[in-house]
């Protein structure tokens, strides 16, 4: 089993095997695609309101870098909200543009993670993730909440089950926190006890409850943008779907999107989006323009990130050159 579990993060960890499968499920998805009707689609969009999308993410990137900012002070990792804004983009623009085994988020840890910082630095980078899509989850109830009768009863299935499977993972882990230190000493190998104290401690001085309630905020105003700009995406191109329904898919297909074993969640997502929209009646022809749209509008809103790394590359040539001899 252990064998097979490192097999797996091997071909995960290869780019030519996650670009294999992002272009086999792509032409799968191709099948599936009315190509006449999806040039049609992106012929009579309304771009206006595809523009005003990606504002509206680029505005929800700054959010989100303020509110990793405090779990990185917090920590004690960086008490500078620019880098963290810097490193937010960096890793955003990474993860869309860049064929890296380095991850976006790997990026922004190491950005920020000083020598001897860089575990709390990437726990920090978890725990962002983990409480956003929790954000995202919530709000996904919400919607369907106050308008159940749209919202196909498939959906609400599955939107159930990742709810519990992940309040499952949050209690585990949790658990494991709330472990006294003698049993955690006694159960972990020597080699990863100051590993896992350093993220223990990254995550108490994490959930203290001025951070969590400031940082949860922040995720529903985060997440709210997010599901803005993707309702102003179907509104470019005039898609059929209430808006329940789609705000209940957005959660599903980023859990899906996690596994490593695509680029960028690069097909992935456009099969996700198939399968979910096509349970509230969405064609997978308008699903696909739907998703491609939104790939390219989080692509747009990253490319600040583009300047950052210019940017950063020009001050660290400038500081290494030379000073010029003077007469």
């Amino acid at each position: 089993m252990l064998r097979f579990v490192r097999l797996l993060a091997r071909l995960a960890g290869s780019f030519w095997v996650r670009l294999v499968v992002s272009i086999g499920l792509l032409a799968l998805v191709a099948t599936q695609v009315d190509f006449g009707r999806g040039v049609r689609r992106l012929a009579d969009g309304q771009w206006g309101w595809f523009a005003l999308a990606t504002l509206a993410l680029v505005a929800a990137s700054a959010v989100a870098s303020f509110r990793w900012h405090l779990y990185l002070e917090a920590c004690d990792v960086d008490r500078d909200w620019r880098r963290a804004l810097r490193a937010y983009f960096v890793g955003t623009f990474t993860s869309n543009f860049l064929p890296s085994q380095v991850g976006g988020d790997v990026a922004r840890a190491l950005m920020v993670g000083q020598h001897g910082k860089r575990v709390r630095a990437f726990t920090t980078v978890m725990l962002d993730r983990a409480t956003a899509l929790a954000c995202l989850i919530a709000i996904a109830w919400a919607f369907a909440a106050t308008d159940p009768g749209d919202v196909p009863h498939s959906l609400l299935l599955t939107l159930a089950v990742v709810s519990v499977l992940f309040a499952a993972l949050v209690t585990v882990l949790l658990g494991v926190a709330g472990l006294r230190d003698p049993i955690r000493r006694r159960l972990l190998p020597e080699r990863l006890k100051p590993l896992v104290g350093e993220v223990l401690t990254s995550l108490r001085a994490s959930v203290q409850s001025q951070v969590l309630i400031r940082t949860l905020l922040l995720g529903l105003l985060f997440q709210s943008l997010g599901v803005l700009a993707a309702w102003l995406i179907g509104r470019s191109i005039g898609l059929s779907v209430p808006v329940s329904a789609l705000v209940t898919t957005l959660p599903l297909v980023i859990t899906l999107s996690f596994l490593p074993f695509s680029i960028g969640g690069l097909g992935v997502r456009e099969g996700g989006f198939i399968v979910l929209l096509g349970q509230a009646g969405v064609s997978a022809t308008e699903a696909t323009v739907f998703s491609l749209l939104n790939g390219l509008a989080f692509a747009l809103a990253s490319l600040p990130g583009s300047l950052a790394l210019i940017h950063g590359g020009h001050s660290r040539a400038t500081e290494a050159a030379p000073a010029a001899p003077h007469d």
